[in-house]
C-alpha cells in the first residue's frame, strides 16, 4: 500500500505545500486576499491614468527587441532610440489618421446599410411569414434597424472620441522609449534591490518582451493576409477590418471572433449573405494557417500559462482596467507570476497550478496486445514523450 501511494504523495506535494501554508497561517492568508481585493480595485478605480501607462510601457517592451537589433549592428543608442521612435510615432499617426477617416467615413455610409438591413428583414419576415411564423415583433422591436444602426452610431462616435488617448498613448511610449536605456540602469542602482528581485525582473522583462514581439510580428503578418482577403472581395474600409483585427488578435481566445464580426456584417448588407460568408471563411483559414504552421501552440509553450489562465485573466483584467485590460490580459498575468508568484517560496504553489505540465510529464497511453490462449489481454501504459 505505501508503494502504491507514493506516486501520490510525490504528485501533490505542491498542492499540499499551499494547503500548508494555509492551514499554518489562516491570517496571512485572509490578509493577502484582502490586499489583493484593495489592490484590484484601486487600479479599477484609476485606469483612466493606470490603462494607458501600462499599455505605453508593454508597447515599448514589444519595441525593445528592435533597439537591441540595432545595438547589435553598432548603431549608436541615441541613433537606434530616434530611429524606433520616429518609425513608431509615424506608424501611430498614420493609424490614427485612418481610424479617424474610416470612422468617419461609416458615418455617411450609414443610411445606405439601414436600407439594405430594412429590406433585409423585410424578406426574412416574408420567408417565416410563408412558413406560418410570424417575426415582426421581433424584428419591429429588439432587432428593429434603426435600434442597432442607433447602437452603431454610438460605438462610432465612441472610438472617435478614444483617439485623443492614442495620440497621448503615442505620447507616453516617446518619452519611455527615450529612458529605455538609461531609465532600468537608475532603477537598479539606486533603488538598491535584492539579486532576487533583479533576477525576477530580467526574466519577466525578457520572457514579456520575447512573447510580446513575436506576437506582434504574427498579427501584423495575419491582418495583412486578411487585408488582401478583403480588398480582393470589395469590402467597405477593408484598410480599418485590417487594423481592427490585428489589435483584436491581442486579445486572447475571443479577440479573432470579434474581429471578423464588423466586416462580415458590412459585407452581408453590401454584397449579400453568400459573400459575407465566403469571405469570413477565408480570413478563418488564414488565421488557422498563420496560428497552426507557424506558431502551434504558441499560448501554451511561450507564455507558461495554461488555456483556462488565459481566459481568466482575460475576465479579470478587462474588468479592472476595461478594453485596454483586455489587451494586456496575458502581459499582466505573466508579470504577476513572473514577479510575485514565482518570488515567494509561499505562491510558487499557486504559481504551478497556472503552468502548464512540460510534455515530457504528460502520460501517454498505449494499448498493448499479448496474445495468451488464443486471448487478447490489453494494457495501458502510462509512457514519457
Amino acid at each position: 500500500m505505501s508503494e502504491e501511494a507514493e506516486p501520490t504523495t510525490q504528485s501533490s506535494g505542491k498542492m499540499r505545500t499551499l494547503y500548508e501554508s494555509i492551514q499554518r497561517s489562516p491570517t496571512w492568508f485572509l490578509l493577502s486576499m484582502g490586499t489583493l481585493t484593495i489592490v484590484l480595485y484601486g487600479m479599477k478605480y484609476a485606469r483612466s491614468v493606470l490603462s494607458p501607462i501600462l499599455l505605453a510601457m508593454f508597447v515599448v517592451m514589444a519595441l525593445s527587441p528592435a533597439l537591441q537589433w540595432l545595438r547589435r549592428r553598432r548603431m549608436p543608442a541615441w541613433a537606434a532610440i530616434t530611429l524606433v521612435m520616429v518609425v513608431f510615432l509615424v506608424i501611430g499617426l498614420l493609424v490614427g489618421g485612418i481610424l479617424a477617416s474610416s470612422l468617419g467615413q461609416i458615418n455617411t455610409k450609414i443610411p445606405e446599410y439601414q436600407e439594405n438591413l430594412s429590406a433585409m428583414f423585410s424578406d426574412v419576415e416574408s420567408w417565416f411569414s410563408d412558413h406560418g411564423m410570424d417575426i415582426t415583433g421581433l424584428t419591429k422591436n429588439a432587432l428593429s434597424p434603426s435600434k442597432i444602426f442607433s447602437w452603431v452610431t454610438a460605438s462610432a462616435r465612441y472610438l472617435i472620441s478614444q483617439i485623443t488617448s492614442i495620440f497621448l498613448i503615442l505620447l507616453i511610449v516617446a518619452f519611455m522609449v527615450a529612458e529605455v536605456y538609461s531609465f532600468p540602469r537608475k532603477f537598479y542602482d539606486r533603488a538598491q534591490i535584492s539579486p532576487g528581485l533583479h533576477e525576477s525582473f530580467g526574466n519577466f522583462a525578457k520572457v514579456t518582451r520575447t512573447f510580446l514581439f513575436t506576437l506582434t510580428w504574427l498579427n501584423m503578418l495575419t491582418a495583412i493576409l486578411a487585408a488582401i482577403v478583403y480588398y480582393a472581395f470589395g469590402v467597405d474600409f477593408a484598410l480599418l477590418w485590417a487594423i481592427v483585427f490585428f489589435v483584436f488578435s491581442y486579445i486572447p481566445n475571443i479577440g479573432f471572433v470579434l474581429s471578423v464580426i464588423p466586416p462580415f456584417f458590412v459585407t452581408l448588407l453590401e454584397q449579400g449573405f453568400t459573400r459575407a460568408v465566403i469571405v469570413v471563411v477565408l480570413v478563418i483559414v488564414v488565421n488557422g494557417f498563420v496560428n497552426n504552421a507557424i506558431t502551434p501552440r504558441f499560448m501554451g509553450q511561450k507564455t507558461g500559462l495554461t488555456t483556462l489562465v488565459v481566459f481568466l485573466s482575460l475576465v479579470i483584467w478587462a474588468w479592472v482596467l476595461g478594453p485596454i485590460g483586455a489587451l494586456m490580459s496575458v502581459p499582466m498575468m505573466l508579470m504577476v507570476k513572473l514577479l510575485f508568484l514565482d518570488r515567494y517560496e509561499s505562491t510558487r504553489p499557486i504559481s504551478a497550478l497556472i503552468t502548464p505540465l512540460p510534455r515530457s510529464k504528460e502520460p501517454r497511453f498505449r494499448l498493448r496486445h499479448h496474445t495468451r490462449g488464443g486471448g487478447a489481454e490489453r494494457h495501458a501504459k502510462g509512457e514519457d514523450d
